[in-house]
């Protein structure tokens, strides 16, 4: 179980940091952004907040 436990913590930074990192570029790249860009984007915010949930409930069980 410890090895699925780091592997859902560095998923979970990765998506974290690609959803902001990704984010504030559409923010303030000046361009246009489409709309599968925004849904993209959009799709990795809810991945990166289901695998945070994941991972913290994988994390409290460990823990008690």
């Amino acid at each position: 179980m410890r090895v699925f436990e780091w592997i859902m913590i560095v998923a979970t930074g990765l998506l974290l940091f690609s959803t902001v990192v990704c984010g504030l570029w559409m923010r303030f790249s000046g361009k246009e952004i489409e709309q599968s860009s925004i849904d993209f984007h959009m799709y990795v915010g809810l991945l990166a907040a289901v695998a945070t949930v994941i991972t913290i409930v994988l994390l409290l069980m460990r823990k008690g």
